[in-house]
């Protein structure tokens, strides 16, 4: 996959969000904070932008997700969004899957998942 591209309605607050706390670097922001174009540390690209008249709502249950290396580093990242304000869960120790996870509300209307196995 080359890139994702979200919609939010604060462009430039998702994108601080996924630089300072995911590591990701933004390359380009346009139109008075209307599009961004971020690079993850892996290359990947993700693009935010504000959601046209036409675009709804995201479906129930969509998110993006982060998986790291051990149950650990989820409780840890989960404290560090936590302690920066961020609407965050308790984390989980899923059964199923045999996972760790939780979900963090990030600005602009975007569900966010981090979790390891």
């Amino acid at each position: 996959m080359n890139h994702a591209n979200l919609t939010t309605t604060d462009v430039a607050a998702l994108s601080g969000f996924f630089v300072s706390h995911f590591g990701f670097k933004q390359l380009d922001m346009r139109g008075q904070e209307a599009f961004a174009v971020l690079r993850g540390t892996d290359g990947f690209v993700l693009n935010l932008m504000k959601p046209s008249r036409d675009d709804g709502p995201y479906p129930s249950g969509f998110h993006v997700g982060f998986f790291v290396d051990s149950p650990r580093r989820v409780r840890a990242k989960q404290a560090e969004l936590a302690e920066a304000g961020f609407d965050t869960g308790e984390v989980q120790e899923l059964t199923r899957g045999g996972s760790t996870t939780f979900y963090c509300n990030a600005p602009g209307g975007v569900f966010v998942e981090v979790a390891s196995s």
